[in-house]
Order: structure tokens, then C-alpha cells, then sequence
């Protein structure tokens, strides 16, 4: 027989099979379960556990029962661990049925087969991908077994309010644990920041490991984790993330600044980085070793001349240089990137002495060019490329957008009747 060929003839008739076939083997493998060590330690807590009691009787509050809630189990179709950890709840549900009474379930790798041994296991199976958003609107026990740090970000972002927060719990990965391993940095920074913001909220309850080496790969770090947030804290007030988004930035900001990091590398990160708030709005003093040139080019208009200026300050917001000039030209990038031009050379020079070199401006087309984005016109090219040689003599140089505000004293030195020189 052509297995193949009898496959597709008949692919319904494959499906239902294999969903029979997984639902036997999800009973030997609650019983596996049922008799593992592990499991009997995870049953004694939630019995004899005072604090598990008293956390679950406080989210219980008028309800009887706690929803379940699954994510990020992956296939039991394709992987005996989805199986293993599916029957960890399942049992959960079978022996704690006073207080669990239904459960909820989405993966994006559900199968057609894991679907039917879903339903026919009485669990609600999502259609729609909820990404881990889903608002408790009554007691809510999420477990979440492997997902990404950002998954649980996103599910603490959407309960991020002392009354959703205290109506769930969560049996997943250690926060703890989460947050020490975890960058703060791309898809898992709001993981990290609220992680970091809830821990003195949290309780944290370890699932203790006593059995075999497959069930302490497991369920590794898995724990219970209760919330309990004062209604008078405002955890959800607008802003509070925001801020420490932009705290976050500027620490990162600093450790890149004591950092090896090439001029390259930094162009990477501030070609597509706006940076952080405070950074654009104030006239910030350069880190220690560093020194910060602000750089303003306006083009001509009608009789006044295309002007452009530059000031070098230190790490204590000392003047060190400035200088200024006009420049026969309409464009305002191409009058900025004159300033460059003649900030850097003089670094060449030692006028000053900046082996690592800040740059600021108020001209967004500039910044981005220097940086590597978007392509510039031919103008801008031709002084971009005297630009790039001198940057090569500088140690590290990195170049960064401001708002106007933060970059007045550049402003109205170009503006301003003051002769200096340019030498």
C-alpha cells in the first residue's frame, strides 16, 4: 500500500485517527504523571501549603472558581513534553475541580488533531491569536509553559492595574529568574521593565524538582506567582511605563558610552534609534572621557548668507571651542554638514583633543545620513565622503538628533553678528 497516496486520499479519516491515537497516549501519560513524584509534591502544596491557601483564597474572593487559562504549550501532536505539560493541568482540573472549573487553550502550532484532543478533553480552544493580551475579568490561574519573555510582558501589560493583577496567577518560568537573564533591550524590554516594576508585588512560589531528570528539564524554574498590589498604588498610572522606558534608554545610553563600541557600531544604533527624550530636549554634559560638539547650518535665504557654526564642550559643560562662519550655499543639510566637516578636522588637529567625539544636531536629514540612512542626495554625498575620512582619525565618534531647544547655543552662535575665527 502506498502510504502517501492513502494519506491524501483521505486526510479526514487520518486526522480523526490520529486524535484518537493522542488521546490514549495523553492517559498513559496522566498516569505517568499522576505517579511521579513531581506531581504529588505540586498536589501537597496546593493542599498543605498555608501561603498557596491564603493566596488562592484572596483571588478567589466571591468566585468559586478560578479559570485556566493555556498558552504557549506547543503541539502534543509533534512533542511529548506539550503532552507531559498538558497533563500536569489536566490533573490540576481533575483534582482541585472545587476551585478550577474550565479551561482555555491557544498555541499558533495547534494541529487539527491537538484541536479535536482538545475539545474532547473539554478545554475551550481560542481561534484567534490573543498574543497573550487577554484582560482577566475574573480569577485567572495563566499557565504558561514555554513562552517567550515577552508573551509574559505583554500579559502583564494587559492586566497592568492593581484590581486585573490581583485576580490572576500565574504558573509559569521564575520572574526572578526571567529578569536576570533577560536583555533589556528589543522585543523583551517591556518584559523586563514591568517584571521589574510588579517583583515587590509578587509572591513566588517554587515548584520543587525531586523526580527524574525529564521532569526537572521540564518544568525547570517553574513556580507559582501570586500578586498583591495596593489599591492605592496607581501601578497603571499613564506615563509610569513611559518613564521608565526613557530611564531605560538613558542607561543605555551610558553603558554604550563606556563601552568599546566603534563609530560603526554607534551609527548602527542611532540610524534607527531616536534615542531618549531627555537627551533631545536638554543640552546634556558629554560622559567622562567624552567630548560633545553641537553643530547648527542654515542655508541662504534671500541677502542673509548660509551660516553655520560648531561648540565643543567637556564632560563639566565647559566651552572648549567655537567657531562659525558663512557658506554660500541654500541647502541647510549641506550648511550642517560644513559645520561637520570643520568640527572634525579640527579633532584631526588636536583643536581640541577628542579621541571619542559626540555630535548633536537639530537637523534630523543630517543625522540620518551621516548614520547610513536614507541615501543622500549628490550634494550631501561629496561632503559626506571628506566627512567619513576625518572620521576615521577620530577613535569613536558617534552622531546624534536633537530637538532645536537642546541645541540653542549652536543656534545663535551661526545667527548671532560675533566674528571668529575658523582657523
Amino acid at each position: 500500500m502506498n502510504f502517501g497516496e492513502n494519506m491524501e486520499s483521505n486526510v479526514d479519516f487520518h486526522i480523526q485517527d490520529e486524535a484518537e491515537r493522542l488521546l490514549k497516549e495523553i492517559d498513559l501519560v496522566m498516569k505517568n504523571v499522576e505517579n511521579s513524584k513531581f506531581y504529588a509534591g505540586m498536589h501537597l502544596d496546593l493542599k498543605q501549603n498555608e501561603t498557596m491557601q491564603k493566596h488562592f483564597f484572596r483571588l478567589l474572593g466571591s468566585h468559586s472558581h478560578v479559570q485556566v487559562v493555556i498558552y504557549g504549550l506547543g503541539s502534543i501532536e509533534y512533542s511529548f513534553h506539550s503532552q507531559f505539560q498538558l497533563a500536569v493541568v489536566l490533573l490540576l482540573k481533575r483534582d482541585f475541580s472545587d476551585w478550577i472549573d474550565s479551561i482555555v487553550i491557544y498555541d499558533p502550532n495547534m494541529s487539527l488533531a491537538d484541536i479535536i484532543v482538545f475539545k474532547k478533553l473539554d478545554l475551550e480552544v481560542l481561534t484567534i491569536d490573543e498574543n497573550c493580551k487577554r484582560r482577566a475579568q475574573r480569577p485567572t490561574m495563566f499557565y504558561m509553559p514555554d513562552t517567550y519573555c515577552y508573551h509574559i510582558g505583554n500579559l502583564l501589560g494587559a492586566n497592568w492595574t492593581s484590581s486585573c493583577l490581583n485576580r490572576i496567577c500565574l504558573l509559569t518560568n521564575s520572574f526572578r529568574d526571567r529578569l536576570t537573564n533577560t536583555p533589556r533591550s528589543g522585543p523583551d524590554l517591556e518584559a523586563a521593565i514591568r517584571l521589574e516594576r510588579i517583583l515587590p508585588f509578587t509572591t513566588e512560589i517554587d515548584i520543587k524538582l525531586i523526580d527524574s531528570p525529564m521532569y526537572a528539564n521540564l518544568f525547570s524554574g517553574f513556580a507559582w506567582h501570586f500578586f498583591d498590589v495596593d489599591t492605592n498604588i496607581d501601578i497603571g498610572k499613564p506615563g509610569c511605563y513611559w518613564l521608565d522606558i526613557q530611564r531605560n534608554l538613558e542607561e543605555e545610553f551610558l553603558e554604550d558610552m563606556k563601552s568599546n563600541m566603534t563609530s560603526e557600531e554607534f551609527a548602527e544604533i542611532w540610524g534607527i534609534s531616536r534615542g531618549f527624550r531627555r537627551l533631545r530636549c536638554n543640552n546634556v554634559r558629554p560622559p567622562p572621557g567624552w567630548i560633545k560638539l553641537n553643530i547648527y547650518g542654515i542655508g541662504r535665504k534671500g541677502d542673509q548668507p548660509g551660516q553655520y557654526s560648531g561648540i565643543f564642550q567637556d564632560e563639566k559643560g565647559t566651552c572648549l571651542v567655537r567657531y562659525k562662519g558663512d557658506f554660500d550655499v541654500e541647502d541647510n543639510v549641506i550648511a550642517g554638514l560644513e559645520a561637520l566637516r570643520l568640527g572634525l578636522a579640527r579633532c584631526v588637529e588636536g583643536k581640541p583633543n577628542a579621541e571619542k567625539l559626540i555630535v548633536e544636531s537639530d537637523d534630523l536629514t543630517l543625522v540620518q545620513y551621516v548614520n547610513g540612512r536614507p541615501e543622500p542626495n549628490e550634494k550631501a554625498m561629496d561632503k559626506l565622503k571628506e566627512i567619513f575620512v576625518l572620521l576615521e582619525s577620530i577613535t569613536c565618534a558617534t552622531v546624534h538628533y536633537i530637538y532645536e531647544e537642546a541645541n540653542e547655543a549652536a543656534r545663535e552662535l551661526a545667527l548671532s553678528d560675533e566674528c571668529l575665527s575658523n582657523a
